[in-house]
């Protein structure tokens, strides 16, 4: 893909060798001073999670189950499709998932259930790691809780050194039978987490954030994606990067990057140095 890679600054303007402001940058200005429950939302940043919400997401998850519906809420752990297997059982028919990454052999072992079981997917805030790159195509059906979704895809096991032959050609199947473009999907993923041009300091993106246009080009159809909120723009996009403490790329730009003090902010004053003894005095 051409073109120099863009980033937020902690401003939230698009920094780029280049590349001028567009309104979306514009608009990505306001974006840390969205939260959940302001109304109206003009810059449709969505509903951001809150503090204690987030925390979990980055833990280690544990399935718990209500009804027909398997939860998982934080990290895939190598023990995770072990449990999944335990608590599905059966009259099963849904996935809830809060996912910001994890072990992605043990969520293609879940994703291969959720394909075979025809599962149904609902996405609650973060689907990032093993949850986009295989639960998201392995659903009969998926859909979001409300606003503030969004799909986090990172290099699978064919693009990892340690998978072994036989989790690559596992996953090759399962792509070919989840109706996935493999080669597709690995040319999109791999143009958005390139490198950053120039050698900038800024930090490498841990995922992509795609939006409905991209998984539209990626073979999903508007029906598939028709009841999934995602970022529409560069100021939801940072804003939810951002409450969820991640760095992404999304449409070509770095976004979540952590603020920085003003320029001309004063400084933190150094703590005050600790008396020096006194010097014993000389005796006559």
């Amino acid at each position: 893909m051409g073109g120099m890679r863009r980033f937020l600054t902690s401003r939230g303007v698009p920094a780029c060798a280049g590349l001028s402001l567009t309104a979306v940058a514009a608009a990505a200005l306001l974006a840390g001073c969205s939260s959940a429950t302001s109304k109206p939302d003009p810059y449709k940043i969505g509903a951001l999670p809150a503090a204690d919400v987030v925390t979990q997401g980055h833990a280690a998850g544990h399935w718990t189950r209500s009804g027909g519906t398997l939860q998982l809420v934080g990290t895939v752990t190598p023990d995770s499709a072990t449990q999944f297997a335990t608590a599905l059982g059966s009259g099963a028919d849904t996935v809830r998932a809060t996912v910001t990454g994890g072990d992605l052999a043990s969520g293609l072992a879940i994703g291969r259930t959720i394909h075979d079981r025809k599962l149904n997917l609902l996405i609650d805030g973060a689907c990032a790691g093993p949850c986009a790159d295989y639960w998201f195509p392995a659903a009969a059906t998926r859909r979001g809780t409300g606003s503030g979704t969004w799909l986090g895809y990172v290099p699978d096991l064919s693009e990892t050194g340690g998978a072994t032959a036989q989790q690559q050609a596992a996953e090759a199947k399962f792509y070919t039978d989840s109706g996935v473009d493999a080669a597709k999907f690995h040319a999109a993923l791999d143009g958005q987490l390139r490198e950053v041009p120039g050698g900038s300091a800024a930090p490498g993106a841990a995922m992509w954030m795609p939006t409905e246009a991209d998984l539209k080009a990626l073979g999903y159809s508007a029906a598939t994606v028709k009841d999934l909120w995602l970022p529409p723009n560069l100021a939801s996009a940072n804003a939810q990067a951002r409450a969820w403490q991640q760095v992404v790329a999304y449409q070509n730009t770095l976004v979540g990057l952590p603020p920085v003090p003003e320029k001309g902010a004063p400084a933190v004053p150094a703590a005050p140095a600790a008396p020096a003894s006194p010097k014993p005095s000389k005796k006559a």
